[in-house]
């Protein structure tokens, strides 16, 4: 009977199993919801990508070495540092931070507890009190070194009693990379140079490259355990995030340094010239940097003068104090050519020695206006000039000029007219005083500039014409920069422009050669680095310049920018990838990657952009 019942028991067992399996079965083969097919779809793509993006960042292959790590075609080596002097200078690893090699460095710094530190003070001051004694027992002398240990200890002990110090295990590691093993080399004995002239002592991780590698990742795990014991005040001077900043007490703010964050404020007339160049490609904010920097310098009271070639500075002007001068054919406002200049701010010059001054510049102008002077026509012209302002009554023997009329452009073609061989450049002189161009050289100067902030338009000129222009601008600025004694930025846009003739460009590097006498700062701003460049006086006004600011640049001139300013790969790479707003900008030997911070009412004022 047991039996029988046992039998059905597992029996119906089996049957229940088999009706369990049957149904699952059925519930498996159920036809799936095209959502729920989506779903495993998905989920089957995402997996699949997944391993892929795995695949994709991972190197081909790794080797670990006993020195050193291979992964790829680049050589890893890891150094630590194991001991560090008893004075350490504040920001003594900016020179490795700034750096400009591939390099990972790690520092770990976990605190001790006060009490074991404590302790173990307690025991090395016995052991040093012991010492001593027993050299007093031996009628030896005091080791000095013993007394400073036993100063230093006893100070310790005070400060961490009364909470105005810690303790703390420092650890620091740095990995290099670089493609060759030679390179490597070379820049570990570099690193080893710039520590061991502050008595810090490093060794490479040997037999230990894989825990060392693994320790500079950022992972957070130290597998070197290479620590040294240090203090909060000696810690404070392993303060990593430092980096070239630009800040002096008082100056504009030109930006913020994307490095640390700091403020980039600085006086430009505090280098040992105010000079400036801008360059960068067509839209990048060329014109929109230098006009930030107008506004802000106004607020210091320095006077501003700007040669403006596309219009570009009405909105700024309109908002402040301003004198516009716009020089073209349909103008109203006129300079005179042939105006006496100012006397110099430190000494009173006789009206002969002007006139002297200013029949050397009119030879200048006239070799542009007349297109190439011989030296007979050169010899001949400086007698035109001298009597042409001895008909006015002012010659070189002059004491006062006062209330005497100075002469026009007309009146040195009356001169000309009635002297053997200057028939030629009588008809040259024409077009400036009878015909096409008659008016814009050839009339008294009606207009006056007033100080603060004065804009040059010379926009509506004709190309013939820009060059005269400029030099009759740049030669009326430079007579009113010389009379007194105040700061002053001379903008000049679009400076390519003037490089394209050799009398203008030659005039605009003796201005940048003498400006700095004069507490005169000139800007100059170019998009065609390779013209301005290739000019003869190009490249000398760009390294007579102490300050650059380079945004974006082109492919084809980062070259040449690079051989001139000696850039950096990284430096480079910045350039050709930068967006709108951000500027290299060197100062001296400090570069500073920056980003410009502009107000919205700044941003309205000085915007070029035509959709705002």
């Amino acid at each position: 009977m047991e039996k029988q019942e046992k039998l059905v028991k597992l029996v119906s067992t089996r049957i229940t199993w088999d009706t369990f399996s049957y149904v699952k079965k059925q519930e498996i083969e159920k036809p799936i919801k095209s959502e729920e097919k989506e779903i495993i779809e998905s989920e089957k793509e995402y997996k699949e990508a997944l391993a892929y993006i795995k695949d994709l960042i991972s190197p081909a292959f790794m080797k670990i070495l006993p020195d050193r790590v291979i992964i790829n075609n680049t050589i890893v080596k890891t150094f630590f540092v194991y001991a560090y002097p008893n004075f350490l200078e504040w920001n003594w690893l900016s020179p490795i931070i700034n750096w400009d090699v591939k390099f990972d460095m790690s520092l770990f710094v976990y605190p001790i507890d006060s009490w074991f530190i404590q302790k173990y003070l307690k025991k090395r001051l016995t052991q040093l009190y012991s010492e001593r004694s027993i050299n007093a027992e031996k009628w030896l002398l005091n080791d000095p070194a013993i007394e400073a240990q036993i100063q230093d200890v006893e100070e310790l002990r005070h400060k961490l009693t009364r909470w105005e110090e810690k303790y703390f295990h420092l650890w620091l590691y740095i990995s290099i990379y670089w493609d060759t093993e030679e390179q490597v080399n070379r820049i570990w004995k570099d690193i080893e140079t710039i520590l061991s002239g502050r008595n810090v002592l490093q060794k490479q991780a040997f037999l230990r490259s894989e825990q060392a590698f693994i320790s500079t990742w950022p992972f957070c795990k130290d597998e070197l355990w290479v620590y040294r014991n240090i203090s909060t005040w000696w810690l404070s001077t392993t303060f990593p995030f430092s980096s070239s900043t630009l800040t002096h007490d008082d100056g504009i703010l030109y930006g913020i340094n994307t490095h640390n964050n700091s403020l980039i404020i600085f006086d430009r007339f505090k280098t040992e010239n105010a000079n400036m160049t801008v360059f960068a490609k067509s839209g990048w904010g060329k014109s929109f940097a230098v006009k930030l920097e107008i506004l802000r310098s106004l607020m210091f009271w320095t006077d501003v003068i700007v040669i403006d070639p596309e219009n570009e500075y009405r909105t700024l002007i309109e908002k402040v104090w301003w004198s516009y001068l716009d020089v073209s054919l349909n103008s109203t406002k006129r300079i005179n050519p042939f105006d006496l200049p100012l006397a110099l701010k430190d000494q009173e010059e006789r009206p002969g020695d002007l006139l002297r001054n200013a029949v050397i510049d009119l030879l200048g102008l006239m070799n542009l206006m007349l297109w190439k002077l011989t030296p007979e026509e050169a010899s001949i012209m400086e007698k035109a000039l001298i009597t042409t302002y001895s008909l006015k009554w002012i010659t070189l023997e002059d004491d006062n000029i006062s209330w005497k009329e100075i002469p026009v452009m007309k009146d040195l073609q009356d001169v000309l007219e009635t002297m053997d061989w200057a028939t030629s450049m009588v008809r040259r002189i024409e077009k400036f005083t009878t015909w096409i161009f008659s008016g814009i050289f050839s009339q008294k100067t009606n207009v006056d500039l007033w100080e603060w902030l004065q804009v040059f338009s010379v926009r509506d000129l004709d190309d013939m014409l820009r060059p005269i222009a400029m030099y009759v601008v740049l030669n009326h600025i430079w007579n009113k920069v010389r009379s007194s004694n105040k700061k002053r930025l001379l903008v000049v846009d679009e400076a390519w422009n003037i490089m394209q003739h050799e009398d203008s460009a030659k005039f605009l590097f003796w201005l940048v050669k003498r400006a700095r006498k004069y507490n005169l700062g000139i800007t100059t701003i170019t998009q065609d680095v390779e013209d301005f460049v290739w000019s003869p006086y190009g490249k000398p006004i760009m390294t007579n310049s102490s300050i650059q600011l380079l945004l974006k640049q082109s492919s084809a001139s980062i070259d040449v920018l690079q051989s001139i300013y000696k850039l950096t790969e990284q430096e480079k790479y910045i350039l050709l990838n930068a967006s709108v707003w951000q500027w290299l900008f060197f100062a001296g030997t400090e570069h500073v990657w920056i980003q410009v911070v502009a107000s919205y009412y700044e941003e309205q004022v000085i915007t070029t952009n035509p959709n705002r």
